[in-house]
């Protein structure tokens, strides 16, 4: 088992320590977010608007190179600082030779305001994760990522542990979350004995995962 990790409150957290570990993990697969997207289409083509092209080279859908990382450190520290000051927020932190190996990131908001805040342009998206969740507030897990580099295996071991922890630290038994992850799926299934939501309209899984299990 890997060793369990710390668990932080908003503040406690070396924000830039963590960022190459979260642009490490979103670079590989399932995701290949290496650069922003530099489609000249108003649609661009690159889901989310962010590209597995890296910065030397020549995109084969639209022709053109990318100038920007998918996530540039002050962007990064900037978004997670917003979410500090403004939600009831919990940070989870694995490491290795002192080293994040695996980070985690959960705040507590009502559905209506996760729906803003991760579906502002899919109102479709945004009605149906308000009807799923209820209309009591409910701990997001807003981010997973482990630094292969660092440990390249067994970085889901402790997915129980952390959910429990984000439930005691910030003082709910409701949790949910989206992703794209079979490893994060098979986690909430394994630990937790619960499967997606069907018919979401979205490309993402949604998990709930509720205290009493």
């Amino acid at each position: 088992m890997s060793e369990l990790g710390k668990f932080y409150k908003e503040g406690e957290i070396d924000l830039p320590a963590i960022v190459p570990a979260y642009q490490e993990a979103f670079s590989g697969w399932p995701w290949f977010e290496v650069s922003k997207c530099a489609d000249s289409y108003d649609l661009q083509r690159c889901a989310g608007g962010l590209s597995r092209t890296a910065l030397s080279e020549i995109c084969v859908t639209c022709g053109n190179q990318p100038n920007q990382s998918a996530y540039e450190p002050r962007e990064l520290i900037e978004r997670f600082q917003t979410l500090e000051a403004t939600k009831p927020t919990s940070w989870y932190v694995e490491s290795v030779d002192e080293k994040p190996a695996l980070v985690a990131l959960a705040w507590t908001a009502l559905p209506e305001d996760i729906a803003l805040e991760k579906y502002s342009d899919v109102p479709k998206m945004q009605d149906w994760l308000v009807d799923t969740l209820g209309s009591e507030p409910v701990i997001w897990l807003d981010e997973v990522f482990a630094d292969k580099t660092v440990r390249p295996v067994g970085n889901l071991t402790n997915f129980r542990y952390m959910c429990k922890g984000f439930m005691t630290a910030l003082n709910n038994i409701q949790l949910a979350y989206r992703t794209i992850s079979p490893a994060m799926i098979r986690a909430a299934e394994t630990n937790f004995g619960v499967k997606p939501a069907n018919n979401i309209p979205d490309r993402r899984s949604l998990l709930k995962i509720g205290g009493e299990a």
